[in-house]
């Protein structure tokens, strides 16, 4: 009960500086109990034999009116707490779609957009896209070598890489670019402009993420619409190349290859 009080009479001293519409009931109750007084002082003068008598006069000589004349603020404080118990409760349901909405749309080991979001906003870029014949690029980012990080020092210590790694490249995209985790250690990455400045931005996402977790990470590009007129055409050219690349790097280092992914896994479902 304290707290309620509390809230609305917050709520009174916010509606008389600022923010009228967010106190509305407060005022509609003001306004609603203005009239209680009005009339009452009305009727009396109205019924006074008196000639000439004031609305002062007729207050003092009955102190009833004082009683009305409290109406207009015992309306506003009725009426501005049901406005302030309605507002808290939308800023709860608020929060509460707002969390609901996080869970639904973010990857909760590297704080990262989901496989889900990202899917969505690659068909929401394609979308655009068509409409307005602007170009974007889709590169699926995998880490070099973090098998080795999950076999030989445990999935947790492969959680922190992940953690790190998702870290590092968030640091290096552009305003506009949309990450999110693809899966495993697999990110993919929405993101506008030549195929130069896609490449630089690949070039500075190995830098940053082997700056800060020791490893290497792969990079498969792949434009619209030169490469694909469709997210699944997309992705299977992304994961394509970055199969190539990955191959290169392996035997460059003369490493035993690891079994790569076929080119249209990552078009599987969740």
């Amino acid at each position: 009960m304290k707290r309620t009080v509390g809230t609305y009479l917050a709520a009174f001293r916010r509606g008389i500086t600022y923010d009228i519409r967010r106190n509305v009931y407060l005022w509609f109750g003001f306004l609603w109990g203005l009239p209680v007084p009005i009339v009452s002082i009305a009727l009396d003068l109205s019924l006074s034999p008196a000639p000439g008598r004031t609305a002062l006069q007729a207050v003092t000589e009955h102190p009833i009116h004082f009683f009305f004349l409290a109406h207009p603020i015992l309306f506003a404080l009725v009426f501005g707490a049901m406005g302030a118990i309605r507002y808290a409760l939308e800023e709860k349901n608020a929060q509460l779609i707002q969390s609901l909405t996080e869970l639904a749309t973010t990857d909760a080991l590297t704080g990262l957009n989901n496989r889900r979001y990202v899917l969505e906003e690659l068909n929401k870029a394609l979308q655009r896209a068509r409409r307005t014949d602007q170009r974007f690029a889709l590169v699926l980012f995998d880490l070099d070598g973090f098998k080795a990080i999950n076999d030989n020092r445990g999935h947790a210590a492969g959680d922190v890489i992940l953690k790190k790694a998702a870290d590092a490249l968030h640091s290096v995209i552009r305003e506009g670019d949309v990450l999110g985790r693809y899966g495993g250690d697999e990110f993919l990455l929405i993101t506008y402009g030549d195929l130069g400045s896609t490449q630089a931005l690949a070039t500075r996402a190995e830098e940053a993420v082997r700056k800060d977790t020791g490893l290497g990470v792969s990079a498969g590009i792949a434009r619209y619409p030169e490469e694909g007129s469709s997210g699944e055409s997309l992705i299977e050219q992304a994961d394509s190349r970055l199969a190539v690349i990955k191959e290169k790097r392996y035997a460059e280092k003369g490493s035993s290859r690891r079994t790569m992914v076929p080119p249209n896994s990552a078009l599987a479902g969740e």
